[in-house]
């Protein structure tokens, strides 16, 4: 099924902050979000959204808003793409895909 198309202008990219005195790794009471075991150092992706179509998609929400899901992504809760992001705050998606790519 190909992806729907939405305008530009209906898209929303803002960033959601980090919420503060949640918990991390299995202790959260959202754990897992995205797979059992996830590294969870950055709770809310620090990319987001990245708009790179390997890692998610634009959806409709349940509002009614166009936001971007990645919902099935898994590159920044793998152990050595988190650590690599935590010491390289710039790294690009494609840089951080490079490094999980060499795992």
């Amino acid at each position: 099924m190909k992806e729907e198309e939405y305008p530009e202008e209906l898209k929303t990219r803002e960033r959601l902050e980090e919420p503060k005195g949640l918990p991390k790794g299995e202790e959260c009471p959202h754990y897992p979000c995205h797979f059992k075991g996830q590294v969870c150092i950055f709770c809310y992706c620090p990319k987001y959204p990245c708009e790179d179509k390997e890692l998610g998609k634009w959806i409709k929400s349940s509002k009614g808003d166009i936001i971007w899901t990645c919902i099935d992504c898994k590159l920044m809760h793998e152990k050595r793409v988190a650590s690599y992001l935590k010491r390289h705050p710039e790294a690009t998606v494609e840089e951080l895909k490079k490094v999980s790519a060499n795992e």
